[in-house]
């Protein structure tokens, strides 16, 4: 066992978290501990315990990054581009995060714009929050 520390500040929050991960388990068996906060943002601040904190945000973060992909993997073809074997929105458009409420129960808001604006169509935006809700339940991500 050989266990490593990691800086982590996530791009949902202004928190910095140490944590601790044993290098020799496989990527799909790896466990991320808790080592310290370093940096408790406003939101995060309002919860009761760091593990409180560090649970709500290690689901916020990959459910923004699982969002995404899920909006790429089963949005129009029109949004995206294939490079080097991945899907990749186009160059054009970028993907506009908000996050709303308190945790552990933050609301996030995705929507997808070009320089004129939203580029989805309304039943489009329908097919993606089908998929949305199926992987993450109602009212976690919502397409706008």
């Amino acid at each position: 066992m050989v266990i490593n520390t990691t800086r982590w500040s996530p791009d949902t929050c202004s928190c910095v978290i140490d944590y601790d991960w044993d290098s020799t388990a496989t990527e799909d068996n790896r466990v991320h501990t808790l080592n310290q906060f370093v940096n408790v943002c406003p939101l995060h601040q309002q919860l009761a315990t760091n593990q409180d904190r560090y649970s709500c945000i290690f689901e916020e973060n990959p459910r923004k990054n699982t969002a995404q992909q899920l909006i790429l993997d089963s949005g129009p073809a029109q949004i995206s581009d294939i490079i080097n074997g991945v899907k990749v929105l186009k160059a054009n458009l970028s993907f506009q995060l908000t996050w709303s409420g308190t945790p552990p129960n933050r609301l996030l808001t995705v929507a997808i714009n070009d320089s004129n604006g939203n580029v989805l169509t309304t039943q489009q935006k329908g097919a993606i929050q089908t998929f949305l809700n199926n992987r993450f339940g109602v009212g976690k991500v919502v397409i706008a």
